[in-house]
């Protein structure tokens, strides 16, 4: 993907021309190679991509039986095959059906598809690692997986269910601009993947002492505080104090009750709350941009939030 950090990307072609399609793919997957099983055979493909350069979501669709060829550079891909036929080999290990399947960079990928729709999610290496060190508390680990398919069942329902939540917001292109809801959609998938494939090296998580996990917890407090309106997520305010994540959660259920990245969105909604209040509606000012300011993409949600805590739908508050 050859977009700037942060800069949010939208990729769209259809072609039945296979050198127009080897191009779109490649600003995907730098060196991606494919084409007609059978000379002259049909051929159709259309690409459909949304995000940033840190994490995109795909949608694919290979029309007439294709083989493909890649090695990835510096990204990893999650691979969600939806209907048609699909055999894959990567570094050795084979598959076929409609299972996730996980290609990691420098690995070898050669597949077969007939009549294939697909959707992807690709996490930039510095991306994976970064939650990867915060997550686990192991600022040497370098992310790597033994087995190109989830732990379990129940882990591929994990992941599936984390990549439609992040597609629907992603579709939105008012959402996709937002850092707020990037940042929070990157975590989300990077953390999903880290958990639903098996590591090489399965991480540990380190204890702290009762009184440095107190005081790493008002370090952490004072941080959300200060950078709520910023697209922060649960391993930048880990890293500030210098706990993995699972230690900071500790933390934060010893000393609070609830989860840092609660704790965040609730910092948000009294922010979003004190902007109804101050909104003038003759201005412009509007519930669902007020919302999305502050990293909440579904109005819906965040009325039934804002009426659970101030006891009133945030459209009343927006006319007070």
């Amino acid at each position: 993907m050859r977009a700037e950090p942060g800069t949010p990307i939208h990729l769209h072609v259809a072609t039945t021309d296979p050198e127009v399609a080897n191009e779109a793919l490649r600003q995907v997957y730098t060196s991606a190679r494919m084409g007609p099983v059978a000379e002259g055979a049909p051929f159709l493909y259309r690409q459909e991509v949304r995000g940033d350069a840190d994490l995109s979501l795909g949608q694919l669709t290979f029309r007439g039986s294709i083989a493909g060829r890649m090695v990835l550079d510096e990204v990893f891909s999650v691979v969600v095959p939806r209907a048609g036929g699909v055999e894959w080999t990567i570094d050795g290990r084979s598959g076929t059906g409609l299972g996730v399947f996980l290609v990691q960079p420098g690995q070898e990928y050669y597949g077969e598809v007939d009549q294939l729709l697909v959707d992807s999610a690709t996490v930039g290496r510095a991306t994976l690692q970064e939650t990867a060190r915060s997550v686990y508390g192991d600022e040497a680990l370098e992310p790597a997986f033994h087995d190109p398919r989830p732990r379990s069942p129940a882990q591929e329902r994990y992941w599936r269910s984390t990549f439609a939540f992040a597609q629907q917001a992603l579709a939105d292109p008012e959402i996709a601009e937002l850092p707020l809801l990037r940042a929070d959609l990157r975590r989300r998938i990077a953390v999903a993947t880290l958990e639903a494939f098996p590591l090489v090296a399965e991480p540990g998580s380190r204890r702290t002492s009762p009184a440095g996990q107190h005081a790493a917890y008002r370090r952490a407090v004072e941080y959300l505080h200060a950078a709520a309106p910023s697209p922060i997520t649960v391993e930048d305010v880990a890293r500030h104090v210098g706990l993995s994540t699972v230690e900071l959660t500790r933390a934060f259920r010893s000393h609070a009750g609830t989860t840092p990245g609660a704790y965040l969105r609730e910092l948000r909604l009294v922010a979003a709350h004190d902007d109804l209040l101050r909104a003038d509606p003759a201005r412009g000012d509007t519930v669902r941009g007020i919302a999305r300011r502050w990293g909440m993409a579904h109005p819906g949600d965040f009325a039934r939030r804002h009426r659970q805590v101030y006891g009133e739908n945030p459209a009343v508050t927006l006319r007070r």
